[in-house]
């Protein structure tokens, strides 16, 4: 089976990406499904329409500066004509006022949005039935656990999975969604809103890990399978 052609955007974000899109590449290559190419300049990367066109999956993990506006139209024609996209945790705190991407990704980080501490929570598979999630059970995350996001210009938008925001660790007391699907014209989008790991936390503040939100086998396949399904429509990744 071909490996799909992956563009990872990163390069800047309020969190720690240097280590994130490394290991998102280093993910999904080892699965043999996928074949990464990473890029610290997004923008620059995605004003090169005919570059742009080799790849099956946009895998974003940035929040920075406005890309331009060439860049910003490609990516838009990009996902529009089929082109999975991932977007991964603080990524939906990215562009605001950029109508387009706020449908892409639907559920975001804006005004009135939050989080209470990071901590251990309970993931709840929704949809059992799902590519993405089928097969999958409930498992525990150590995580920063978003409430509250904004659900931006009536996008139709389909949760896969929620964790219990729990008011005694700041939460809502409410159900949030961490796993959801979108679509975007012919492209289909997946939104893994999971996946903390912070800037000068070398060593790790939690149970000694430096990166275990990422290191949950469970958080791993959900975000294989997702990246798969974006790019294909199905999912063979076990």
């Amino acid at each position: 089976m071909d490996r799909i052609p992956t563009l990872l955007l990163t390069g800047v974000n309020n969190h720690d990406w240097e280590r994130s899109a490394p290991f998102v590449r280093d993910l999904l290559e080892r699965s043999g499904r996928f074949a990464v190419t990473l890029t610290e300049s997004p923008s620059a990367a995605l004003e090169n329409a005919a570059e742009l066109s080799k790849y099956r999956l946009l895998f974003m993990d940035y929040n920075g500066p406005a890309w331009s506006d060439a860049a910003r139209a490609n990516f838009e024609k990009a996902v529009a004509g089929g082109t999975g996209l991932v977007v991964l945790h603080a990524a939906d705190n990215a562009f605001p006022g950029w109508t387009e991407f706020e449908k892409m990704a639907a559920l975001l980080w804006r005004d009135g949005t939050g989080h209470g501490e990071f901590h251990e929570f309970n993931v709840a598979i929704k949809d059992k039935n799902h590519p993405i999630t089928r097969g999958l059970n409930d498992y525990a995350q150590w995580d920063e656990l978003y409430h509250r996001l904004v659900h931006m210009h009536h996008a139709p938008v389909h949760v896969l999975a929620t964790a219990h925001s729990s008011a005694d660790k700041g939460g809502t007391g409410a159900a949030e969604p961490v796993a959801v699907v979108i679509p975007y014209g012919k492209g289909r989008v997946y939104h893994h809103i999971l996946g903390h790991v912070w800037k000068g936390d070398p060593l790790g503040a939690y149970k000694g890990a430096s990166m275990i939100a990422f290191e949950n086998p469970t958080f791993q396949r959900l975000l294989l399978r997702g990246s798969e399904w974006a790019a294909t429509g199905a999912v063979t990744l076990s």
